[in-house]
């Protein structure tokens, strides 16, 4: 397969790395593509990435792997004295949301029905009631968008292509066994995105590794 990741990075010990060693490992044709909004502006961040995936006349499996968004992310962020740094809000919104919504639309025009677009989040981004990291409205709450993202790309993408969103936890710095077994599975459930799978957030979590779609949120 033809594959597409934003956000490989270089530490073989991290999903992207990790995923793209599998999936070399595997015989597919990886292309690595990364981007600092601090270096490139959007427009030639779209047209370096519209020439580098040129090299494919048929993308397989678009996954969108970066993070950011890391403002508000502290206690301090929510007192009458902070002064809001609206440029950080932008960023956020920018990594979590223009960016992956405008590469997975360069990416369709090399998709079909058989092809998938994978983001990747955290059920920190819809788990709203939950009692750890509550500084965090930053990182969450721009994940949050690129999960409504996948929801209506699932639906109406033009080319039919499956789209889902995988929200792991994946124990970093913890058992490097638990945490390969994550990080393992989630790479395998990358390369064999099913028809069912789409517009479903898909939830993996230590010490099992076990991948389930998130039922909640149902009306």
């Amino acid at each position: 397969m033809n594959i597409v990741i934003i956000g490989p990075g270089n530490n073989p010990k991290r999903i992207g790395t990790f995923f793209v060693n599998s999936a070399i490992s595997k015989g597919h044709n990886v292309l690595k593509f990364s981007y600092r909004l601090e270096n490139e502006s959007f427009e030639e961040i779209m047209a370096r990435f519209e020439k580098e995936i040129s090299i494919f006349d048929k993308i397989d499996v678009f996954y969108y792997n970066s993070i950011g968004g890391f403002y508000p992310g502290q206690p301090g962020h929510y007192s009458s004295n902070h002064t809001v740094e609206y440029t950080r809000w932008q960023e956020g919104i920018m990594i979590n949301g223009a960016m992956p919504h405008a590469l997975s639309l360069k990416c369709l025009d090399k998709m079909d029905e058989s092809s998938s677009v994978v983001f990747m989040t955290s059920s920190g981004s819809y788990l709203v009631n939950r009692d750890n990291y509550l500084d965090l409205a930053g990182y969450f709450g721009t994940k949050g968008a690129l999960n409504h993202l996948m929801r209506a790309l699932a639906e109406h993408n033009s080319a039919g292509a499956k789209v889902c969103v995988l929200a792991p936890h994946i124990p970093y710095g913890e058992e490097d066994e638990i945490c390969n077994l994550v990080m393992r599975n989630i790479s395998d459930k990358i390369l064999s995105i099913l028809p069912e799978d789409n517009g479903k957030v898909i939830q993996c979590f230590p010490p099992e590794g076990r991948l389930h779609y998130y039922e909640g949120g149902v009306q």
